[in-house]
C-alpha cells in the first residue's frame, strides 16, 4: 500500500510540475502584446516629451491592436517615473519615455531607487533635438550679445525656469553661464510645463524647451523664439544658433523608449520593429519635422551604446559645471 500511496504521490507531483511547465511556456510564446501598454512619461503634462509620444503612441496601439495608455509620475526630475519603471513586470506592457536626464541623474543624485543603466533595457532611440531658449516677450534684447552684455553687469538678475536637478534644460544653462561668464539664476520646476507657464506670465525671464512647446506660447505673443541650442537657423522662423554668439556651443536632446531590465529580446525586437515602421511613414516624419525633430528609431543595441556613449558625456560636462551629487 506504501509503494502504491507514494507513486501516486510522484505521479501527482509529476503532473504538477508538467503543468506549470507547459503554462510557463505558453506564457512565453503567448503573442505581444497580450493587454493595454502603460507608457509613463516622468514628468508633467504639457512638455516635450508628451510631445513626442503623442506621434507614436496612437499609432503603436493601432498595430499592436491594444491600448497605449499615456501616464505622466512627475518629480525628481525623471526620478519618480523611471523608478515605477525599475520596478515594473518585464513583460513589456509598462514601458517609459525618457529624455537624456537619465544619462544626467547617476552623477547629480546621491541615491537614486535605480541603478543606470543596469536597471532598464533601452528599446529605441527615438528622437534627437535641440533646445530653444524661449525668453518673456517683455525683455528688450535683440540678440544673444545684447542677453550675454546684460547678464554680465548684473549677475544673478536674469532668471530661468528648469523642470528640475538632472534635467537638460538645466545643463543647457549651466553650459550657457559657463561658456559666456555669465550668472543666469536657475528657477527649478516641476516640469517643463510649469516653467514655460511662468515664462508666459512674466515671472521667469527664460527657458529652455523643445521648438513645439515653446511655439505655442510665440504665436501668443508671450514669448520670443531668441536662439537655439544646435548649429545653423532653426525652423520657419530662422531662429538663431547660440554658437553664431558663443562659437563651439551645442547641446542636444533626446528621448528614448526604455523597458525593465529582464524583458524579453522577444518583445523588445517586436517593439523596436513596430516603432521602425511608424517612423518610416511619412506623416509621422512630417509631424517630427514640424517640431524640428529628428526622428531615428534605433535598434535596441544602438540604444545601448547610445546611451552609455551619453553617460559618459553628461559625467564630463556635469563636472565641468562643478556639480556634485545631493
Amino acid at each position: 500500500m506504501g509503494k502504491i500511496i507514494r507513486k501516486l504521490r510522484l505521479a501527482a507531483i509529476f503532473a504538477m510540475v508538467s503543468a506549470f511547465s507547459v503554462a510557463g511556456a505558453f506564457a512565453q510564446n503567448a503573442p505581444y502584446p497580450a493587454k493595454p501598454i502603460k507608457l509613463i512619461i516622468p514628468y508633467a503634462p504639457g512638455g516635450g516629451t508628451d510631445a513626442v509620444a503623442a506621434v507614436f503612441s496612437d499609432k503603436l496601439a493601432r498595430k499592436f491592436g491594444q491600448p497605449v495608455v499615456k501616464e505622466n509620475h512627475a518629480g525628481s526630475n525623471s526620478v519618480l517615473g523611471t523608478a515605477l519603471l525599475a520596478d515594473a513586470a518585464p513583460d513589456g506592457h509598462t514601458l517609459l519615455v525618457v529624455t537624456g536626464a537619465i544619462a544626467n541623474n547617476p552623477f547629480l543624485y546621491a541615491k537614486l531607487p535605480y541603478k543606470t543603466p543596469e536597471s532598464f533595457v533601452p528599446v529605441s532611440i527615438l528622437t534627437t533635438y535641440p533646445f530653444v531658449l524661449g525668453i518673456r516677450s517683455g525683455l528688450p534684447f535683440k540678440n544673444m550679445q545684447e542677453l550675454i552684455d546684460y547678464a554680465k553687469a548684473n549677475p544673478g538678475k536674469l532668471t530661468a525656469g528648469t523642470p528640475g536637478r538632472g534635467a537638460g534644460a538645466q545643463l543647457a544653462l549651466g553650459l550657457l553661464n559657463k561658456s559666456a561668464g555669465i550668472q543666469i539664476r536657475e528657477i527649478p520646476f516641476k516640469g517643463a510645463g510649469d516653467s514655460l507657464n511662468n515664462v508666459a506670465g512674466g515671472f521667469v525671464d527664460m527657458v529652455f524647451s523643445g521648438y513645439e512647446t515653446v511655439r505655442p506660447f510665440v504665436e501668443s505673443g508671450k514669448m520670443k523664439a531668441f536662439a537655439h541650442t544646435g548649429t545653423g537657423a532653426l525652423g520657419n522662423e530662422k531662429i538663431p544658433a547660440i554658437a553664431d554668439t558663443i562659437p563651439g556651443f551645442e547641446y542636444q536632446n533626446w528621448l528614448a523608449l526604455i523597458a525593465p531590465a529582464g524583458t524579453p529580446a522577444a518583445v523588445t525586437d517586436k517593439l523596436n520593429g513596430t516603432l521602425k515602421e511608424i517612423f518610416a511613414e511619412q506623416d509621422t516624419k512630417d509631424r517630427l519635422a514640424g517640431q524640428n525633430i529628428m526622428g531615428i528609431a534605433s535598434s535596441s543595441t544602438e540604444a545601448k551604446s547610445y546611451l552609455a556613449k551619453e553617460m559618459t558625456t553628461s559625467k564630463a560636462v556635469i563636472e565641468s559645471m562643478g556639480l556634485k551629487p545631493e
